[in-house]
């Protein structure tokens, strides 16, 4: 394993049966392997297995507010985590979409762009150790204040994406504690809530009058949405009407001006 680097790994897909250290492992499983740890892994058949190597110090900054994770003994021990089974397959969905993204992509994406999708590649190896570990004891907000703060942050971040990682790190609290305050105050997830900023965000720009040009491919992946086609049908069901069709609206509105 890479010097200085936490390296944590999940199995995409596997025709046999997988081991970590003599341990079997699942799609959605997740391995930590600190550095310098020599790695003993048997695969049964033909396998797609992902792994993300990243510096402690930067990993350690999206985890304040998850007491067990926080803790840098834990990624001094390798082990094979196995995440409630919704959490393990709704974070390989999201492997695989960014991925597909990625590949999509024919530009250059912005420092910015780049930090976020960072970001969105640890998070669901974060949010599946997160489910495989007991409960945190950490900070407890009521979920009317946990919600205010959250958008006083936002607000504060002057429209650029914020990432759920971020958002935690920030304001110390769990990514649990996060989804149970927003579920009980405004009947849908933190990850929903964020999604529905990024959009209103994109909107604004395409609806602003005094921009230059605007690729919305280019324009969805600076705010968090790699595959296009998806962020066009969360834009759709969001307002009613194709970023295409807003990008129109803004044009024809701009002629009338003149």
């Amino acid at each position: 394993m890479p010097r200085e680097r936490v390296v944590l790994g999940t199995l995409l897909d596997s025709a046999g049966p997988s081991t970590h250290w003599w341990r079997e492992i699942r799609p959605g499983d997740v391995g930590v392997f600190p550095s310098h740890v020599e790695v003993d892994v048997v695969h049964g058949g033909v396998t797609a297995y992902l792994v993300v190597s990243i510096p402690l110090p930067e990993l350690a900054s999206m985890l304040a507010g998850e007491e067990h994770l926080a803790d840098p003994a834990f990624w001094n021990a390798k082990g094979v985590y196995h995440p409630d089974p919704l959490v393990g397959a709704g974070a390989l969905r999201r492997l695989t979409r960014i991925i597909s993204g990625i590949k999509q992509k024919l530009t250059a994406p912005s420092e910015g762009a780049t930090h976020f999708l960072q970001r969105s590649i640890i998070e669901p190896f974060i949010a599946g150790l997160a489910s495989a570990l007991p409960m945190s004891t950490a900070r407890s907000y009521t979920g009317a204040r946990l919600v205010t703060e959250t958008e006083d942050y936002i607000d504060a971040a002057g429209g650029r994406p914020v990432h759920i990682s971020e958002l935690c790190s920030a304001l110390k609290v769990s990514r649990r504690s996060l989804h149970r305050s927003f579920t009980a105050t405004l009947g849908i997830g933190p990850a929903a809530y964020l999604r529905r900023r990024r959009l209103s965000a994109i909107r604004s720009i395409l609806r602003r009058g005094d921009t230059a040009p605007i690729s919305i491919g280019d324009l969805a992946f600076e705010y968090g949405f790699p595959q296009t086609g998806r962020f066009a049908a969360y834009y759709r069901a969001h307002f009613g009407e194709t970023p295409s069709e807003t990008l129109r609206s803004r044009s024809v509105s701009t002629q009338s001006a003149r």
